[in-house]
């Protein structure tokens, strides 16, 4: 089986050696060709750290996209203890880059960028600095994908999995306009062992149009990106809780067309 993160890389590589010349010029419509941008992120987890795009369909934000990071000893130490604090239970965390680039780089060759951590959404009123000028180092890919106009929406609804020990999230796999942009934290009913590379869980008979309710327990298939794994096992999973949703920035496309 082919590393899918390996793979991702080098596509990516491709993607971005293809576009160098047109990076100052208007997008072309595929992806890896847009100028440079600024690339906010959700921050997520205890344990271990994650950091969301946050995507749009759009020629700049056209990526959903996961990475394992670090703040740095110090910094993964205050981002923790402020998000075990119970005044926080309720609060997103986030990042705002304080450099330009592709988010292609982040998967072929760039480890690491600065950016500024915030409790709450770094746009929205009532946000704080946690972390100024914090260096966000890449760990591993977890998930990455471009939104293409010739995309598909899936029969059913589906969610990445990622995930390590005691914290597990669903991702939803974001596909065509509208679309919505959730994650949230979940637990599985029974023991499920060890995620398969590029784990996806999906729900038969649920369409794809809207999310997963909290405090409630799904049945689903649990299957990764070998095809010689089959068609997955049946696994449920308890939403414990919504870690983050948005709808209003997915709601339309605005993809440049296909040259």
């Amino acid at each position: 089986m082919r590393n899918p993160v390996v793979c991702a890389s080098l596509l990516c590589a491709a993607l971005l050696a293809a576009g160098g010349a047109a990076a100052q010029t208007e997008p072309t419509g595929e992806p890896g060709t847009e100028p440079v941008g600024f690339h906010g992120m959700l921050v997520l987890g205890q344990d271990t750290i994650y950091a969301s795009h946050l995507p749009m369909f759009t020629a700049f934000h056209r990526y959903q996209a996961i990475w394992e990071v670090s703040f740095g000893p110090g910094g993964d130490e205050k981002y923790r203890a402020a998000r075990a604090l119970p005044a926080n239970a309720r609060e997103i965390f986030t990042l705002a880059p304080r450099e330009k680039f592709r988010l292609p780089e982040l998967m072929a060759g760039r480890t690491s960028f600065k950016a500024d951590v915030f409790v709450g959404h770094f746009e929205r009123p009532g946000h704080k600095l946690l972390l100024g000028e914090a260096t966000v180092t890449i760990v591993r890919s977890v998930h990455f994908h471009p939104f293409l106009r010739r995309d598909r929406r899936p029969e059913a609804l589906t969610y990445v999995v990622f995930g390590k020990g005691r914290e597990l999230f669903l991702a939803h796999r974001i596909s065509v306009a509208p679309n919505f942009d959730q994650i949230l934290a979940v637990s599985p009913v029974a023991a499920i062992g060890d995620l398969p590379a590029g784990a996806v869980f999906t729900l038969p008979g649920r369409v794809d149009t809207s999310g997963l309710p909290a405090d409630q327990s799904f049945s689903g298939q649990l299957s990764g990106d070998d095809p010689k794994s089959g068609p997955g096992r049946a696994v449920e999973l308890r939403v414990s809780s919504e870690v983050y949703l948005e709808e209003g920035e997915l709601a339309s496309n605005d993809l440049p067309p296909r040259p």
